[in-house]
């Protein structure tokens, strides 16, 4: 890939990795308080959510440093379908009370991985990777996409479950 390419590549991957967040978290501003415990999403309220994406956050900050170093990421040895146990231990760590200590979580989590990826090389962002002893490769690429497209998600059903206009 071209250099200007891989730059252009990195960058559309930072910048829509952001503005799901912003989704999220936009849609969430736009709640009623009192309904931010609801439950809308199988067993999780909003408040579950948000800690579910710094949960995420975090093991994908520590993923990436796993990728970079010749790592398999340890959070693979987690997995079970649609990662629901997984999930679950991670909203059991990181949902705090109030909300605006969560919110605050929430924007720090992601702002720690933001600032990681922006200090790395755009090769190691779109081109880093790990194999697992199976022979499994995970890239940082695919990391940051699946964290965007699960981000995107979220906003949408928060929306729909709530009744709120789209972006």
């Amino acid at each position: 890939m071209p250099r200007t390419n891989i730059i252009d590549s990195r960058n559309a991957l930072l910048e829509d990795l952001l503005s799901a967040r912003q989704a999220v978290l936009q849609v969430v501003l736009d709640l009623p308080t009192e309904r931010l415990d609801e439950i809308f999403l199988g067993e999780w309220s909003v408040k579950d959510l948000l800690a579910h994406l710094s949960g995420w956050d975090v093991a994908n900050l520590q993923a990436v440093q796993e990728i970079l170093a010749g790592q398999y990421p340890t959070f693979f040895q987690y997995y079970d379908k649609d990662w629901r146990s997984y999930n679950a231990r991670l909203v059991k760590m990181y949902k705090i009370e109030p909300f605006n200590a969560l919110m605050a979580e929430v924007e720090s989590s992601h702002q720690a991985l933001i600032s990681l990826l922006v200090t790395l090389s755009p090769d190691a962002i779109m081109n880093g990777k790990a194999k697992s002893p199976r022979g499994r490769t995970v890239t940082i690429r695919n990391l940051l996409r699946a964290e965007t497209s699960d981000e995107r998600q979220h906003a949408e059903q928060v929306r729909a479950w709530f009744g709120l206009s789209g972006e």
